[in-house]
């Protein structure tokens, strides 16, 4: 009797599972259906195989399908796909076509693939498929000679697609040596030229050629005049003569020329006077007369040209006499 009733419990709980399952899956069956098919499971290698997954749900239905690229897995390929919708009434129809192929020989499965239909989660038909591979008949195979290996020509522009940017690195390098060079070679020159002084009559002369460039007559600019040249002659007469030019005294200075005999009397009473017409501008804004200010520009440099350093005087008639001779 024991036996018996828990046979019947048992029966009865199987029922009410059943039952139970069964209501559940009543609002999945009359909301949507899902039907898969294909066209072929046996195909060669590269041949297609026409899959179809067909929804048919509610109008208002939210679908969601899986997202598939290129391929369903690592042996199966898709080669295209499109997915289309009919309405029919408050129903619609959901179709996604795709086409499929393999590239490997075997038995492969086309697994099934998931879609979301409001909040349920349906799978659709799996299949199994068949790929042979392609018999060669190599009883019959032609065969052809190796060809040889042949060069490929290439002309100027297709050196020019190929290289262009090595060839502007290249181009840019260059670039930069040359500046380099350059300024290297200027370097050289810039330096020597601080290495080697400038004598005291080339000095003068530079200073000299400068005062003209600086057109301060032309501008009744007398004080800068008279001071650039009163300081070019003491400075060439202190290097020339080997004593503190500049910091002597106007009657200083002439004194020490006058005892010294480094220049005639003569030429040390025009300095005098040039001084003393220099200091009255200089510090009483005193203006010479105007014929006086081109006179003393002539007079300084005649001094100079009669105090230059004997082996200036040498280089100067040596190159007179080559233009002479020319």
């Amino acid at each position: 009797m024991n036996l018996k009733f828990f046979e019947t419990m048992i029966h009865y709980s199987f029922q009410k599972l059943f039952f139970g399952w069964l209501i559940l899956l009543i609002p999945v069956i009359s909301t949507a259906q899902i039907d898969t098919k294909i066209d072929t499971a046996h195909i060669k290698i590269g041949e297609p195989i026409h899959y179809t997954l067909s929804v048919l749900m509610k109008n208002n239905s939210k679908i969601k399908l899986p997202e598939l690229k290129d391929t369903i897995s690592s042996h199966i390929e898709i080669l295209n796909q499109q997915t289309d919708t009919v309405a029919d009434g408050n129903e619609q129809k959901l179709i996604r076509k795709m086409t499929l192929t393999s590239y490997d020989p075997g038995e492969f499965l086309i697994r099934s693939l998931p879609v979301i239909i409001n909040s349920d989660t349906l799978l659709s038909h799996s299949f199994q498929i068949q790929v042979d591979d392609v018999a060669i008949d190599s009883a019959n195979l032609a065969g052809y000679p190796i060809k040889p290996i042949m060069d490929e020509t290439y002309n100027w522009k297709d050196y020019l697609r190929k290289y262009w940017f090595e060839g502007l690195i290249v181009l840019l390098m260059l670039a930069v040596l040359a500046v380099v060079f350059w300024w290297m070679k200027n370097r050289e020159k810039r330096i020597a030229k601080r290495l080697i002084p400038k004598t005291p009559y080339e000095e003068a002369k530079e200073a000299l050629k400068k005062l003209d460039d600086k057109k301060y007559l032309d501008k009744h600019q007398i004080k800068p005049y008279y001071s650039d040249l009163s300081f070019l002659l003491r400075r060439y007469l202190g290097r020339v003569f080997n004593f503190s030019s500049l910091e002597l005294l106007s009657d200083d200075l002439v004194e020490h020329l006058n005892q010294t005999q480094h220049i005639s009397k003569d030429e040390v009473g025009k300095l005098k006077e040039f001084l003393f017409d220099s200091d009255l501008v200089k510090y009483a804004k005193a203006i010479p007369e105007e014929s006086r200010h081109q006179l003393y520009r002539r007079w300084v440099e005649d001094l100079i040209e009669k105090t230059k350093p004997v082996e200036i005087e040498d280089e100067s008639q040596q190159t007179n006499s080559k233009n002479n001779g020319r």
